[in-house]
């Protein structure tokens, strides 16, 4: 149907080499052109991997989930964290981010009532919710506000 080719090699050849205009582009425009490409896929490539590693050193913290009891909810002893200002427990709050969720963890002050040595387990007072999930046995230090990672 067509008579002529559109393909030719000798088009697409001189193409690539010229600029708007038609003139040819010169060696180090070439070359400035291709190491802003090599420079531009560099810094997406370092941006991911810098992602990737900033996940994997945050603290990893056991999850557990609080029970109602007698008198209070019931949870294990290695939930209880002392801080300054008393004891505490530390909630796990879930926030989608660009990379996937963010786990933040969130210092709530709570009373013991009892301590069943047996169980490993304590009664505490200053929990209203049952839906939280919270942070038991960390590998690191926790703060008010800090990123974690949360295994089961």
């Amino acid at each position: 149907m067509f008579s002529r080719k559109l393909s030719h090699p000798a088009v697409f050849r001189n193409y690539e080499n010229t600029e708007k205009g038609g003139r040819k582009m010169s060696r180090e425009k070439r070359l400035a052109k291709a190491l802003a490409c090599v420079l531009g896929l560099t810094l997406i490539v370092c941006t991911i991997a810098s992602q990737l590693i900033y996940r994997r050193m945050l603290p990893r913290v056991r999850t557990v989930e609080a029970y109602w009891g007698d008198g209070g909810f019931v949870l294990p002893e290695d939930a209880l964290y002392t801080g300054p200002q008393g004891t505490c427990v530390y909630c796990i709050e879930e926030k989608e981010e660009r990379f996937g969720p963010k786990y933040l963890v969130k210092a709530v002050l709570v009373t013991v009532e009892a301590r069943d040595e047996s169980a490993g387990t304590v009664t505490v007072r200053g929990i209203y919710d049952d839906k939280w999930v919270y942070a038991a046995g960390a590998n690191a230090p926790l703060a008010d506000g800090a990123e974690v990672k949360p295994v089961p």
